[in-house]
């Protein structure tokens, strides 16, 4: 089995709609039937999410760009793919519409249920953030990251002006910083994040066990971060900041917990990479707004 595995197209963002379109065409042009022999013909397609935004049209133009893959097409949303307006329910988005979405376009969204193709099980998660990669050296507060916003910016700001009612555990060099994380604008969950994660981690155990028995090796597609090593370095707390909201360490620890799962695909960070953790290989695809990139898993 010959499997492609991209992410972050965002073909929201005008800079990202040639690159993505570029991209598409080489991917289906992999799955070409001109011969069922043809021995670099790929097999199958799973796209780890960041897709799009807010608009669930511009999403399913994304996916349709794959029309003519003919090879199976899987799918893991991404933290964008679940943003909605103020009024709207990303948990919705992410158990209802998305799904329908995918079917609507030829793609199966891993989330609901996975897949066994031959004896290799397909297994996927979007995956969410429980600040445990929070950089702890910064000395900001939990508090903080549950709002998604660095202290500086939340003092610009009256709607976060309770998250510094006391300043006695606030590093005052911290106060220069004005990052925010934008989830905390588009995201609306009816939980907090680690609840969240905590679902969505449960959900995929579930799944795990589903496969053990009917194939011989597990690849697992996330949008976020399983393992630290993953993370992109940079020492400007102004980027460190943003950590804390790629992963968690709760789902690698959840992944070297089943002995089947051999490869694990991530986005997210914009930065490609690969670490080994035990028997896993995992690697980031790396796809950033203007540079698109796939990765090619022979089985």
């Amino acid at each position: 089995m010959r499997l492609i595995v991209t992410s972050d197209l965002h073909y929201n963002v005008l800079r990202s709609r040639q690159p993505t379109i570029r991209i598409a065409e080489q991917i289906c042009g992999l799955s070409s039937r001109r011969g069922d022999a043809e021995p670099n013909r790929a097999d199958a397609l799973l796209i780890l999410g960041d897709a799009a935004g807010q608009d669930t049209a511009i999403l399913r133009d994304c996916l349709h760009l794959f029309d003519s893959f003919a090879g199976r097409k899987l799918f893991v949303p991404g933290n964008h793919d679940i943003w909605t307006t103020p009024d709207g329910s990303s948990l919705d988005r992410y158990q209802r519409v998305l799904p329908e979405i995918c079917r609507e376009a030829g793609f199966h969204m891993l989330d609901v249920e996975p897949v066994v193709l031959g004896n290799v099980g397909l297994v996927g998660c979007m995956g969410w953030y429980d600040f445990s990669f929070r950089p702890r050296e910064l000395g900001i507060p939990l508090r903080f990251y549950q709002e998604k916003i660095a202290p500086g910016a939340a003092a610009r700001m009256d709607r976060y002006a309770h998250l510094l009612e006391s300043t006695h555990d606030v590093p005052e060099e911290t106060l220069r910083m004005g990052t925010r994380w934008l989830d905390g604008e588009y995201v609306h969950l009816p939980m907090t994040d680690e609840e969240f994660c905590g679902l969505l981690l449960r959900r995929l155990d579930e799944h795990l066990a589903r496969v053990v028995e009917m194939c011989e090796t597990i690849v697992v597609g996330l949008h976020h971060v399983p393992f630290r090593e993953l993370m992109p370095l940079n020492d400007n707390p102004t980027w460190a900041f943003g950590r804390a909201f790629l992963g968690s360490e709760a789902l690698g620890e959840l992944l070297l917990r089943h002995p089947k799962v051999r490869h694990v695909y991530c986005g997210h960070t914009h930065k490609a990479g690969q670490t080994t953790r035990g028997r896993i290989q995992c690697i980031n695809t790396g796809c950033t707004y203007t540079e698109k990139r796939y990765e090619l898993l022979e089985l």
